[in-house]
């Protein structure tokens, strides 16, 4: 069985209000690919059984709208010939939806949504929570910027079911101008508001793995081990929280990539690249992973694999025809990179 999550930059562009594709729309004007066929080229080459889909397009509100997460995605699938071609939606954010692709000869996935509603503590993703995210013993009210899709997997091969949640998690970019006053006021806010994000997520974790279930957590965490100096004054990451604590072993969270180490151009592996809000420097960082329960076991020495094309092939392999073709769609498709796991 074969998982990938994908954060496709502004895939709603790539889509009229009619739910119909936009052929000949490119991410950035440079591109050698329009977005769809290059998005296309990607998944057809991944070829994975479920894809959790990041900054999908848009379900509209109101009365006349018309555009779907699902019509969109289900025409692209069947514009570019993915077996992937059933399309979950979850709770509609209004903007960068969270969206699954799978095959439906495989897998049967629904919408599973658990929590309490109007609990302050484990209410449902698309509600306001209570959590002490600065550690100074007063709670704050939270909520997810885009509510994490929560999902209930089924195996048609006679595989374990599988409890996977598909998260776009809060961004701590800053995309305003400020002083360096509120660049660093805003930073930590950013960063608090992640730490609480992850920690809603890890609470559902932590009670689905009591239950000895299998679960799957995949998409953009938008944050890693070692990014900015944030990590060092908190002692914590949001992937880290996510994944579990260092005194229950058992109940950590797996990410087979490895972690990262600071090369030339940042962290290696990476899955996207930015720039430096003050230095404009370009910065590569792994903040899309896919993390499993310990009862899911990899299948092969490759099982885990980020599809960046700066990385993934020695120089004698990124100058075949077919690698390249590959590199000109992963580069045209988003800015983020693809990551997919294999499992038996």
């Amino acid at each position: 069985m074969r998982f990938a999550a994908y954060n496709i930059e502004h895939f709603d562009r790539a889509f009229t209000n009619q739910n119909a594709l936009e052929l000949d729309h490119k991410r950035k004007s440079r591109d050698p690919l329009p977005q769809i066929e290059a998005v296309g080229a990607v998944l057809s080459e991944i070829d994975a059984d479920l894809i959790g889909i990041t900054e999908a397009p848009n379900t509209a509100k109101g009365r006349d709208a018309v555009k779907s997460t699902v019509t969109c995605l289900e025409n692209f699938a069947a514009h570019a010939g993915l077996r992937a071609r059933k399309c979950l939606f979850g709770f509609n954010a209004g903007t960068q939806e969270i969206a699954v692709l799978y095959d439906p000869d495989t897998l049967e996935v629904s919408h599973k949504p658990s929590g309490v509603s109007g609990s302050a503590k484990s209410p449902r993703f698309d509600e306001a929570f209570l959590y002490d995210a600065d550690e100074d013993g007063l709670l704050e009210l939270h909520r997810h910027d885009r509510p994490p899709l929560e999902a209930r997997v089924l195996r048609k091969d006679g595989g374990a079911d599988i409890n996977l949640f598909v998260v776009h998690a809060k961004s701590k970019g800053i995309f305003n101008s400020v002083d360096l006053v509120n660049l660093e006021r805003t930073s930590r806010k950013n960063r608090l508001r992640l730490f609480a994000q992850a920690a809603s997520i890890r609470e559902r974790v932590e009670r689905l793995l009591q239950e000895e279930a299998h679960v799957v957590v995949m998409g953009d965490i938008n944050d890693g081990p070692g990014m900015d100096e944030h990590e060092a004054k908190f002692g914590r990451s949001a992937v880290e929280i996510i994944m579990g604590d260092l005194f229950e072993p058992e109940k950590i969270l797996r990410c087979y990539a490895g972690r990262p180490k600071w090369k030339r151009f940042g962290w290696e592996p990476s899955t996207t690249r930015f720039y430096d809000q003050i230095t404009e420097d370009p910065i590569n960082a792994m903040i899309d992973l896919i993390l499993t329960s310990q009862s899911i076991r990899p299948f092969g020495g490759a099982a885990y694999k980020i599809w960046n094309p700066y990385e993934m092939w020695t120089k004698s392999e990124r100058e075949t025809d077919q690698n390249q073709m590959l590199s000109k769609a992963l580069k045209s498709a988003s800015d983020h990179f693809p990551v997919s796991f294999d499992f038996q």
